[in-house]
């Protein structure tokens, strides 16, 4: 018996049999994309003052909450008008497929500028550097705080892959009072940079960096 030969409904459970992987796949990516495309260009939000990425950290959705308030306080946002913003890309889940729905989510708001600071460990720090995903210190602070930030050994030099120069990329923000305050990190390395981002964000983005650097 051929297929042309089977019902509807043996031609949809010969289907379902052999390809329901691809299937179940292919639907939780549409879903997915759809989504994500929803909360970014869709759904109203309120004008972003500084997007923060917080990378294969697990940052609580209440903590997030408590340092977005702390953070727009501190700068004397209204919320419902301007806001920071910290969207947490992390998973605990093996599963192969919801690694690579956590990235596409991370990729999507990184060419929709959607966040201007990655805060993340060493290893995905320079990860990203490689990627081009980040951009040179040098291109946002000036030549007196990179003095400074390098008299205190929080500088990481890597190699900028556009200009194949070693160049400041990134922060050492261990023992920022803010992270201490909410207990991130704890006593580990972690770092702070910038994403390439749109000029208007240049300014706040500068404030939300250093408030880190406290």
């Amino acid at each position: 018996m051929t297929y042309k030969d089977l019902n509807t409904k043996e031609k949809i459970e010969h289907i379902w049999e052999y390809y329901r992987h691809t299937i179940i796949i292919g639907t939780i990516l549409i879903i997915s994309f759809i989504s994500i495309f929803y909360n970014i260009f869709i759904k109203p939000h309120p004008n972003l003052f500084c997007g923060l990425a917080v990378y294969n950290y697990h940052l609580p959705i209440s903590q997030i909450d408590e340092i977005t308030n702390e953070l727009n306080n501190k700068f004397n946002l209204d919320p419902t008008k301007s806001t920071i913003e910290i969207q947490s890309f992390y998973t605990d889940d093996s599963d192969p497929l919801t690694e690579v729905n956590l990235n596409q989510k991370f990729d999507t708001y990184i060419y929709s500028s959607q966040f201007n600071l990655i805060f993340t460990d060493l290893d995905n720090t320079n990860s990203f550097i490689n990627s081009g995903y980040v951009s040179r210190l040098d291109e946002y602070l000036t030549k007196e705080e990179i003095s400074s930030l390098e008299s205190q050994n929080k500088i990481l030099y890597a190699i900028d892959p556009y200009s194949n120069e070693k160049t400041p990329m990134a922060v050492n923000i261990k023992g920022s009072k803010l992270l201490n305050e909410y207990n991130i990190y704890k006593d580990k390395d972690c770092y702070l940079s910038f994403v390439p981002m749109p000029n208007e964000y240049t300014e706040n983005t500068l404030k939300v960096f250093r408030e880190f650097l406290k």
